[in-house]
């Protein structure tokens, strides 16, 4: 059986799987700082998002200003019912509830409050449509750039480490981390921020309104903004915390998923569907009890958050007749400052889930940005190193002694020393894992070695440039892995620059020529995911 499918048939045969891992820990995972987020802008891309946070404020601070309209607008509705009811006197004295001077009312007076509120409301209709264009835009903009980089910059990393790190990291957890984990990024940096920013500054806006017009309801009012300011920011910790912890469990569910189709035919040849789905729906079971507490803890918030906005509105009426009734307020300062407060408090509900989407994607990026901060122990995108003009292939074994980094406690080569000389043909012959793969995983450098020297050429395998060093070796593996393209693309996969006529040349070398020839596409013939479409032995020919 071929080496990619030994772990599945191990399993089916009954052996036991990893071991689980360590929810706490997983919880306890660190924050990406919100400065790091933005850390693939240009110049020119922090300043727009300068402006559209910036546009944000004004934004939020604008919506606030209503509560002064609809204290205005419900004052002149007061004025004019007194108006009415003195049988419409061309003017009206009114007692002024604040401070007992008279204000003369008159119909006139009626309807160039009522023009002004109107067009204000005009006016800021406009002006919030501006503001909000230039704030989405510019934010959905700077966003969807920094992800295109982001994107770019994380595939090269993943492809740059070494092979000790994908021992560690399985490609289903990768894939996870490259669409999931990066769209939940996407999502907290752009208009999500900018909507988070717009609800703190309402919040700000609508409580300075609200003092400024009576400090004393405010600060009446101001008793239920604790527990809305605990409730926010405990569902942002809820959200960033859980949801880095749930794209743990999801990338391991996605390995299970991905090892399980990638090797159908194996789970097949075994029977085991069943099983594999039950291993499956074991790594959702983990993610989905971290989604059920998620759910418990943020409907839990909210609810207190609901509750507390009630409360609010009745301590407010409350005392706000009292207010009006001892002629120390206007009714229409009282309806201002109840907007204020109502809004401001609203708004600061709304900057919950806004936080709480910027949170996870602080969550989400701590594992992006380990990816992208980790420097490989030996780089195969660098130009250094020993580039032979004309290599023979003298290959020393001198005492090397290696044990995998996923397995220290297991060696796998105990001091072994031979030599192939330039044209020989060498076989080694062991049984499984006594280390014949590993002399070959060593020679193309995946790994260091623990002990001895490995020479090619007279030359130590660390001292050789990577690039060049992989280029000069050919390797054909028992289940060779071919790309879902033609087959003259993957032969080109060898060298870019290669010609038709000389991998006609490479083919017929190979004894691949034959069967291509005879296929109706010939070499533009697509070989299907992963060579499905070939035989093993057509495969391992090209």
């Amino acid at each position: 059986s071929s080496l990619q499918t030994e772990p599945i048939k191990r399993r089916l045969l009954g052996t036991m799987g990893a071991p689980k891992e360590d929810d706490k820990a997983a919880l306890k995972a660190k924050k990406v700082p919100l400065g790091t987020l933005f850390r693939y802008t240009t110049t020119c891309e922090r300043f727009l998002l300068f402006v559209s946070l910036l546009v944000a404020i004004i934004t939020g601070s604008a919506n606030p200003i209503m509560s002064i309209l609809q204290g205005q607008i419900s004052q002149s509705f007061i004025n004019e019912e007194i108006f009415i009811n003195n049988n419409r006197s061309e003017t009206t004295p009114i007692k002024n509830a604040s401070d007992g001077s008279p204000v003369y009312w008159s119909e006139d007076d009626f309807f160039d409050n009522v023009m002004q509120v109107i067009w204000a409301y005009a006016i800021l209709s406009v002006g919030v449509f501006l503001a909000a264009f230039v704030q989405v835009s510019c934010l959905l903009y700077v966003s969807e750039n920094m992800m295109d980089r982001l994107r770019r910059n994380f595939m090269k990393s993943i492809l740059r480490q070494d092979i000790s790190w994908f021992d560690m990291n399985t490609g289903g957890a990768l894939a996870t981390k490259l669409f999931d984990n990066l769209e939940r990024v996407r999502e907290g940096t752009g208009d999500k921020m900018g909507l988070a920013v717009q609800c703190m500054a309402q919040f700000v806006a609508g409580f300075v309104i609200a003092f400024t017009h009576d400090w004393r309801l405010t600060l009446i009012m101001l008793a239920i903004v604790p527990v809305q300011v605990a409730c926010g920011f405990t569902i942002a910790w809820i959200v960033s915390t859980f949801m880095h912890a749930e794209a743990l469990k999801y990338g391991k569910a996605g390995s299970v998923a991905e090892e399980v189709i990638s090797s159908i035919r194996t789970v097949v040849a075994f029977n085991g569907l069943e099983r594999e789905c039950k291993r499956y729906d074991s790594a959702l079971k983990e993610a989905r009890a971290l989604g059920i507490r998620r759910c418990i803890y943020i409907g839990l918030s909210f609810g207190a958050m609901g509750m507390a906005n009630f409360i609010g509105i009745a301590i407010a009426y409350y005392f706000g007749i009292g207010f009006v009734y001892n002629h120390t307020l206007d009714p229409g300062q009282l309806m201002t400052v109840f907007f204020a407060v109502m809004m401001g408090s609203v708004a600061l509900g709304q900057a919950g889930p806004q936080l709480a989407v910027l949170g996870g994607a602080q969550g989400s990026a701590a594992s992006i940005f380990e990816v992208l901060d980790r420097e490989p122990p030996f780089d195969s995108t660098a130009d250094t190193g020993v580039k032979q003009t004309n290599a023979r292939g003298r290959i020393v074994l001198d005492n090397v002694k290696f044990r995998y980094p996923s397995r220290p406690d297991v060696p796998i080569l105990k001091g072994i020393s031979f030599v192939v000389e330039p044209g020989e043909t060498v076989a080694l012959v062991g049984s499984s894992g006594s280390g014949k793969s590993t002399i070959v995983s060593l020679l193309l450098r995946y790994y260091d070695l623990e002990g001895g020297r490995l020479t090619l050429d007279g030359h130590d395998i660390p001292s050789y440039n990577l690039h060049y060093l992989r280029n000069v070796i050919g390797v054909v593996s028992q289940e060779p892995i071919l790309f879902n393209c033609s087959i003259a693309e993957n032969i080109r996969f060898g060298r870019v620059d290669v010609t038709l006529n000389e991998i006609k040349v490479a083919c017929t070398i190979a004894n691949a020529a034959k069967f291509i020839e005879a296929l109706p596409l010939k070499y533009d013939t697509l070989v299907g995911d992963r060579g499905t479409q070939l035989s093993g032995g057509q495969k391992q020919r090209i």
